[in-house]
């Protein structure tokens, strides 16, 4: 399957790009092994469609107004930090004859009976798995059946997959991509509720000893004070008024 996007070329810079975003736009950039730089802009709903489909491993063909068509990777995407939509584009343009290093997403399919007969928890250790091979040879991603996990004991190690043998796999064979863990007994979640409840307990207790001390308050004066104090009252001399 082909990806395609259309860019135009961007004569806008720094704090202008705002202006941009709000009219739908995303300021982009091209760049790759030997190659002037071009500052793009895409539309931001033609990107958000080819990065679904595409994700971050497969060639997408950047169309480029007025200039020939580029064979480009979505190699990085800025988001904002509060709305998490996409906010700049980097493109980095391949070259068909040389080897890359990709992050290739697994996709999990099938059923596995540990879980769907006898309860069990299904533990993805992997999400992706670093690549190496032509551009033109990597799949946007590798898929990972797990009809196979019958039993507890039973794991998918990345050495039992079967890939193409253009693709090298960069990760250790012995490492576990997936695994089914027993369901946790009774007694176990017991345990796991146990120090939260022992928690919540000394804390009221601790709200309760609070309560039950009296708060400070200064000392009362002593009768002999108060006779003093009231005594030089009676004698001092009120200031006569001019």
């Amino acid at each position: 399957m082909e990806f395609a996007i259309k860019a135009f070329p961007r004569s806008i810079f720094g704090k202008q790009n705002k202006k941009l975003r709000k009219q739908g736009i995303l300021p982009a950039v091209l760049y790759g092994r030997n190659r002037a730089s071009l500052s793009l802009q895409v539309y931001e709903k033609d990107f958000e469609k080819i990065h679904r489909e595409a994700g971050e491993s497969a060639l997408v063909n950047l169309v480029i107004e007025g200039d020939r068509e580029r064979k480009v990777m979505i190699h990085e995407v800025a988001r904002h930090y509060l709305g998490n939509e996409p906010i700049h584009v980097d493109f980095y343009e391949v070259d068909l004859t040389r080897k890359i290093h990709a992050h290739i997403p697994l996709h999990f399919t099938g059923a596995a009976p540990s879980v769907k007969e006898l309860g069990g928890i299904l533990v993805k250790n992997l999400s992706e798995l670093e690549i190496e091979a032509l551009p033109t040879d990597l799949p946007p991603f590798i898929e990972v059946n797990i009809e196979s996990l019958k039993t507890f004991d039973d794991l998918l190690r990345v050495q039992d997959l079967i890939l193409d043998e253009k693709l090298k796999v960069l990760q250790n064979p012995d490492e576990v991509i997936v695994s089914v863990q027993a369901p946790r007994t009774e007694e176990e979640l017991a345990e796991l509720t146990k120090p939260t409840a022992e928690a919540e307990k000394a804390a009221i207790e601790g709200m309760k000893a609070e309560e039950a001390v009296p708060s400070e308050q200064p000392p009362a004066p002593k009768e002999e004070e108060i006779k003093k104090e009231t005594k030089e009252d009676e004698t001092k001399t009120p200031r006569e008024s001019k």
